[in-house]
């Protein structure tokens, strides 16, 4: 069937046993063929088609991709690409979650599906890729036997940590990482083994935000520095969820202000190393007036230079940047926080590290009242490949490296560092940036 100018892509579907004596599974694939010659296949290993299932079900499949031009594509339609390609995976057609990365030292994709989360009865699970975009898909049938009143819960319990206010007071921040990569699982073993006070999640879990990404890719990841982690959301958790629900389930927040003593939520404050901590989200309205925004106003109020000399606000996507994911739009959020004189902004988005030089509400360099910005999107994921700009603003970036900020919070100012922990072009791990940023 013809599917795009100049390309043809033929379609199979074939069922293959395998296993030793005594034993079978079934392999259940699909191929395509382009007119150029370039090929395809998608396979589910297992469960077999068929099987009755409960609980948390493992899942596994393969993708082979064999390209005839540079210009072939390999991976998902629709889905940000890597270099080993990626599989998307729906039940009934609705999305569950998208593999960028093979499971590490084998050829296939592995995950859990959390089958908890579906009412009981026969499911179609299937396994999607494209070539050259034009997508093509494996499925099997499978049926959910799960006892009366179970149920996917969510493993936390949308009360914030209780922070010490130890001197110094360390924070490892980083996001654009829980994608079910090596490099992720790297990134979080050097936080763990710097021992914080507290872990700052930047957002995006990919590549949906869905409930089993969250389970499958965050929780393995990061989730052992849970006790420690606060969390703001990304733009991928609202890419298909227009309230971001998976992540307001897995965080167990309400998806506006706090609502309970010590609860988290869409935005929330704390104070923490003689500081006060702000979260925000920079996907919903963020202006003076709206619910954000006047709890912003609200929050800077009750918590004046008076009380708490130093302030630090995250969320996920950065005002300024020489990638072109910069969002100006939360100019919104600066003016009320440099208004504030809060002095340090930590954001991610950009899959690389920048720091920015001190600047006001305008975006103009100011060294006496400006706001510092770090952005950290090196979690995990791709790394951004080109700067789109040379803003002469920026005071260093680095798109070489996966890995995570350092703070060390004092009275009256803070350092950071930006420490490498795995790099794409061969170079040594470790240090790369490192200054202080003085209170205002």
């Amino acid at each position: 069937m013809r599917l795009w100018a100049g390309m043809t892509i033929a379609v199979a579907a074939v069922g293959c046993w395998f296993g030793m004596a005594g034993t079978a599974a079934a392999s259940v694939c699909a191929d395509a063929r382009a007119a150029d010659g370039a090929t395809a296949q998608i396979c589910i290993t297992s469960p077999a088609s068929g099987t009755t299932v409960s609980g948390g079900v493992t899942v596994t499949g393969t993708a082979v991709w064999h390209k005839v031009r540079p210009s072939d594509v390999a991976g998902c339609a629709g889905q940000r690409l890597t270099p080993s390609g990626c599989i998307t995976w729906t039940v009934n057609g609705v999305y569950q979650l998208t593999h960028l990365y093979k499971t590490p030292g084998t050829s296939s994709y592995r995950w859990v599906w959390h089958s908890q989360a579906w009412t009981n009865g026969p499911k179609t699970l299937t396994a999607s890729i494209a070539l050259n975009n034009a997508p093509h898909s494996a499925s099997i049938h499978l049926n959910v036997a799960n006892p009366p009143g179970t149920h996917l819960g969510s493993p936390n319990t949308g009360l914030l940590p209780i922070f010490s206010q130890a001197t110094p007071f360390v924070i490892a921040a980083t996001g654009d990482g829980a994608a079910g990569s090596t490099y992720a699982n790297a990134v979080a073993a050097m936080v763990e083994g710097w021992h914080p006070n507290m872990f700052m999640y930047l957002g995006d879990v990919y590549q949906r935000g869905s409930k089993d990404e969250f389970m499958d890719f965050y929780d393995p990841t990061f989730g052992p520095l849970r006790k420690i982690t606060v969390a703001t959301v990304g733009n991928h958790e609202y890419k298909i969820y227009s309230t971001a629900a998976p992540y307001f389930w897995y965080w167990n927040y309400p998806d506006s202000k706090p609502t309970r003593p010590g609860g988290g939520g869409q935005y929330y404050s704390f104070n923490a190393g003689d500081w006060h901590i702000i979260s925000l989200d920079a996907n919903i309205a963020m202006d003076p007036m709206s619910p954000q925004g006047v709890w912003l106003h609200n929050d800077l109020a009750t918590h004046p230079n008076s009380l708490y000399s130093c302030t630090l606000a995250f969320w996920h996507q950065e005002r300024f940047s020489d990638i072109s994911l910069r969002l100006p739009s939360t100019s919104a959020l600066w003016v009320q926080l440099f208004n504030a004189n809060a002095d340090l902004i930590v954001n991610a988005h950009a899959h690389a590290y920048e720091r920015w030089r001190p600047l006001n509400a305008a975006g103009q360099v100011d060294l006496t009242r400006g706001i510092t910005q770090l952005v950290a999107g090196t979690g995990g994921n791709v790394l951004s490949q080109n700067w789109q700009t040379n803003d002469s603003r920026s005071a260093f970036r680095d798109h070489s490296n996966w890995g995570a900020i350092k703070l060390a919070l004092y009275p009256g100012h803070a350092t950071y560092q930006f420490i490498a922990s795995g790099s794409k072009d061969g170079t040594a791990n470790g240090l790369k940036d490192q200054g202080t940023v003085n209170c205002h």
